[in-house]
């Protein structure tokens, strides 16, 4: 039996019973989970439960890796041990694009480097770049590049034409990026320090095997040559889901199910194929596009402008006089901005989105209230909205932002902070359930625990007589929210 580590011999096996006998193993002993008899004609090596082993019938793959393991560290003939190989990586490409490889071949020297004084080699600006036919890269066919002096000996050389890999060069491009303009060294240290390693990185799940293996690589030997101080080189690491096809497929062009950008952009517009491709599920997991889907969001991106534009010329210096429809308002504006930032700020950009709509339903609700759509409070109200959606519906944003009378752009204001005490709300609705059926909703204070909500269910004139009578076999409570009871 194979378990991947170490393989007994079959019971059928006469060949040789050295092994066997000597560490005291029955070869010719059959058993097997069913009791019955099992002659092997060929290793057995996928996971399962071992037979025709003696003392180590009976246990699973899992275990008999580990006891055959220690039993053969144990008598001194082997053990366990966990290989990994390294393939070798050619990062030489026969083509225009890429860093050109920064080698002179000479006939009297062999291979020589490019002094460092003469780096960066440039690629020549050439207007034919396609593949020569010969094997070789288009940059043979430019004499002024390829014909150059050995930096050895200068007599007549010539350059390496091959480029290198993208993956050469995507293996460190973060760490150019907080100094791209520098012509003196791939990075200068200092801005390193300040700005690197990468707080997050996002990407398919695709870049884990080679781009983001090979950053690893070269991020841990430049910091064994002391050039950075870090030895990985992103600190977090998202990988957004797949978007299948309306067919539940994979978007593929020879399948015939590719839902084009453009097509989607000139019917809807851009902000609202943003807002659905955020709102279509979870970041990080498998999404499928729906047509009905992307209709609702276009609806919710038209209820926004439609209610900005309603209220854009009434008078905005109005208070609310009732007190408790102020505090609400202000609840509603400040509890929107705490759970937006927090979903925005966890990728979780479908919660955000379902926010925004809860809000957006609330103040549709509101909006036939003069005293509250005449008032500053309201302003604020519709102006939180349009901030919050900014990052998702940019260019709505922007235009509705002027047209509430601002004239800096939205997208330079800074991130809207929120108040834990408007949050703070002094009484709240609950829902009464008999068997699982809402009967009743109640007001009750926010403060209550949950001896005193119940209290207040069986107070209540309808409750008492749906029970009367009945027995009652358990009570649910959930602070804020519901009470079931089980008669």
């Amino acid at each position: 039996y194979g378990t991947g580590a170490v393989m007994a011999v079959p019971a059928h096996d006469k060949r040789d019973f050295a092994f066997t006998e000597k560490y005291d193993i029955p070869v010719k002993e059959v058993i097997s989970p069913d009791g019955k008899e099992h002659v092997l004609e060929d290793a057995y090596v996928e996971h399962g439960t071992m037979i025709n082993s003696g003392r180590f019938n009976g246990l699973s793959s899992k275990e008999g890796i580990k006891a055959l393991s220690k039993f053969a560290k144990e008598h001194g003939f082997g053990g366990k041990k966990i290989s990994y190989r390294f393939r070798d990586w050619l990062i030489s490409r026969q083509r225009y694009w890429g860093a050109p490889i920064p080698i002179v071949q000479c006939k009297k020297c062999g291979i020589v480097p490019v002094p460092e004084n003469e780096l960066p080699v440039l690629l020549p600006e050439i207007e034919d770049f396609h593949p020569t036919g010969t094997g070789r890269s288009p940059l043979a066919k430019v004499e002024d590049f390829v014909n150059t002096k050995c930096p050895k000996c200068g007599s007549s050389a010539q350059r390496e034409t091959d480029t290198m890999d993208g993956f050469a060069c995507s293996s460190w491009y973060f760490l150019r990026f907080p100094n791209p303009n520098s012509s003196k060294a791939a990075f200068d240290k200092e801005k390193i320090k300040y700005w690197l390693p990468v707080d997050l990185y996002i990407g398919g799940a695709e870049h884990a095997v080679m781009h983001l293996l090979y950053a690893r690589f070269w991020t841990k030997v430049m910091y064994d040559e002391r050039l950075i101080e870090f030895d990985e080189p992103f600190k977090v690491l998202k990988n957004q889901g797949m978007m299948l096809s309306y067919d539940n497929q994979k978007m593929s062009k020879s399948k015939g199910n590719v839902i084009t950008p453009d097509s989607v952009v000139e019917k809807f517009g851009a902000d609202v194929l943003r807002a659905y491709i955020l709102f279509m599920g979870p970041f990080d997991q498998e999404v499928k596009w729906e047509q009905k889907g992307i209709k609702g969001v276009s609806r919710f991106i038209n209820r926004v402008w439609e209610i900005v534009l309603e209220f854009k010329s009434h008078d905005k210096n109005g208070s609310i006089e009732d007190k408790k429809k102020h505090k609400t308002l202000n609840m509603w504006i400040h509890k929107t901005i705490k759970r937006f930032t927090f979903d925005i700020e966890r990728l979780q950009f479908n919660t955000a989105i379902a926010a925004l709509m809860e809000y957006i339903n609330y103040l549709y609700e509101t909006k036939k209230d003069k005293e509250v759509t005449s008032s500053k409070l309201w302003t604020e109200a519709l102006e939180t909205l349009i901030r919050l959606l900014s990052p998702v519906t940019p260019f709505l944003s922007e235009e509705l932002w002027h047209v509430i009378g601002h004239e800096h752009s939205i997208h330079s204001q800074t991130w809207l902070e929120y108040n834990e005490d408007a949050i703070k709300v002094d009484e709240v609705e609950i829902v009464v359930q008999i068997n699982g059926k809402i009967k009743s909703r109640l007001q009750i204070s926010a403060n209550l625990n949950e001896e005193e909500i119940k209290k207040l269910v069986f107070a209540d004139q309808h409750i008492k007589e749906i029970i009367a009578n009945k027995t009652i076999r358990k009570i649910f409570v959930v602070p804020g929210k519901l009470v079931n009871i089980v008669i």
